[in-house]
C-alpha cells in the first residue's frame, strides 16, 4: 500500500507546549552504572582488533584518546560490554540491571519503598528484547504490580516521560517512577572509532511525586519521523542473518547531517519552554541539557544566553548516555547541592526519531 507524500503544511513539525502544571517535584534521585570504567585509552585498547586495521602502536592510541577529550570532552565511560567482541548474554549487565540499580537508589533517595508507587514510565533505545517492555520488567524486579509504561522518544524520551508523569500526577496519581537507561556498548559499531569514545552506558532514575510550591512550569516537545534516519539502527526486525552481517542492528546514520540538525532544534526546543514558562535566560538558575559533548553544550547556552556557570556538564566522567543523560546529570547536580530550594532548572534534549524537547522544573 503506497502512502501519499507529505504536504508542506503535513511536513512541518507541530511542537506541543504544556504547562505550568502545579506542585509536581523531585522526591529522589538515583544512577548507575557498569562496575568497569573504561578511559579513552583502555576503550580503545579493549576494542584494538576491531578497530584497527593493524596492530596500532602507544602513540596511535594516545592521539586518538586525545582528540576525543578535545573534540568532545570526554574522559571515561563505563561499558557493559566491550563493542566487538562476542556477547556473553546471562553474564553482561543489561538496561534493566542498569535501571533497576537506579531505580532502587531513586526510591530510597525519596525514603519510600517500591510499594508507594503507582506509576513506572521506562525509556531506552537500547532493550534487550524484541517484544516485551523494559517497564514490565523493572516493575518485576522491584516487587511491584502496578502500570508500567515504555516511552521511546530517542535521547529525548526522558523529557516525554515527564510530561507523561506530570500529567498522571495531576490528574490524581500519587507517586511515578521515570527512569532512563542505556547499554550503547552492545549497538556501538565494532570500526568505529568516534561512536567508541563517544558512548557509554548508564541509567537515572526520579520518583516524582507532589509538593506545594515545586512544578512543572513549562515543557516543549516535537517530533519529525522524516529525519530518524539520521541516527538508528536500521536492521528490519526480526532480525535475519544477513541484517546482522550487514550490522543493521549497530548504530548507523548520517553523522554531518545530524550535526546539523542539532543546534537547531535544541534552539527551537529551549525557546519554546521558555516562551511557555513566561521566562527569560537570566531567570534559568541551572541548565541540565543532554550529554553528548561539551562543545556543544557550551554553543547551545551560549546561543540561549545561559552562562556558562550555570550549566551542569558530566560528559567528561560518563560520555553520552543516551535518554539516561539528562537524568543521570539532574541527579547528579542534585547531589552535589547545585539544586537549591525554589531553584529554576531547565532541561533539554534531542534525540534519534527525531525528537527534541525542553523542560523549566521548579524546585
Amino acid at each position: 500500500m503506497q502512502t501519499r507524500p507529505a504536504s508542506k503544511a503535513q511536513a512541518s513539525s507541530k511542537p506541543l507546549r504544556l504547562g505550568a502544571i502545579d506542585d509536581i517535584a523531585v522526591l529522589g534521585a538515583g544512577t548507575a552504572f557498569p562496575p568497569r570504567s573504561f578511559s579513552n585509552e583502555e576503550a580503545l585498547r579493549a576494542m584494538v582488533a576491531t578497530l584497527w586495521t593493524r596492530e596500532p602502536d602507544v602513540e596511535q592510541i594516545a592521539f586518538v584518546a586525545r582528540g576525543a577529550e578535545e573534540n568532545l570532552g570526554v574522559r571515561d565511560r563505563a561499558w557493559a560490554h566491550v563493542p566487538g567482541t562476542p556477547f556473553a548474554h546471562g553474564e553482561e549487565l543489561t538496561t534493566i540491571d542498569l535501571a533497576a540499580d537506579a531505580a532502587a537508589r531513586a526510591i530510597a533517595d525519596a525514603g519510600l519503598e517500591p510499594d508507594a508507587l503507582d506509576l513506572v514510565l521506562c525509556t531506552t533505545s537500547t532493550p534487550p528484547r524484541m517484544t516485551s517492555t523494559v517497564s514490565g520488567a523493572l516493575g518485576a524486579r522491584l516487587g511491584v504490580r502496578i502500570p508500567c509504561m515504555d516511552v521511546r522518544t530517542g535521547c529525548s524520551g526522558g523529557l516525554f516521560a515527564l510530561a507523561t508523569a506530570a500529567l498522571h500526577l495531576h490528574a490524581g496519581c500519587e507517586r511515578v517512577l521515570l527512569v532512563g537507561t542505556e547499554t550503547f556498548s552492545k549497538v556501538i559499531p565494532p570500526r568505529s572509532k568516534a561512536a567508541a569514545v563517544a558512548l557509554g552506558d548508564g541509567a537515572g532514575a526520579l520518583v516524582l511525586g507532589k509538593r506545594r510550591g515545586a512544578s512543572l512550569r513549562a515543557i516543549f516537545l516535537a517530533t519529525d519521523g522524516a529525519l530518524g534516519h539520521l541516527i538508528s539502527t536500521d536492521g528490519a526486525l526480526p532480525p535475519t542473518d544477513a541484517e546482522i552481517a550487514r550490522g543493521g542492528y549497530l548504530l548507523g546514520g548520517d553523522v554531518e547531517e545530524l550535526a546539523a540538525e542539532l543546534p537547531g532544534k535544541y534552539d527551537q526546543a529551549i525557546a519554546g519552554c521558555l516562551e511557555r514558562a513566561g521566562m527569560i535566560a537570566r531567570d534559568v538558575d541551572l541548565f541540565v541539557p543532554h550529554q553528548t559533548s561539551v562543545p556543544l553544550i557550551h554553543a547551545v547556552a551560549g546561543r540561549a544566553g545561559i552562562d556558562k556557570a550555570c550549566t551542569f556538564i558530566n560528559v567528561p566522567r560518563h560520555a553520552n548516555v543516551g535518554s539516561a543523560g539528562w537524568l543521570v546529570a539532574l541527579a547528579e547536580a542534585r547531589s552535589e547541592g547545585k539544586i537549591s530550594a525554589g531553584a529554576q532548572v531547565l532541561i533539554a534534549s534531542v534525540g534519534g526519531g527525531m525528537s527534541w524537547a525542553a523542560a523549566v522544573l521548579g524546585f
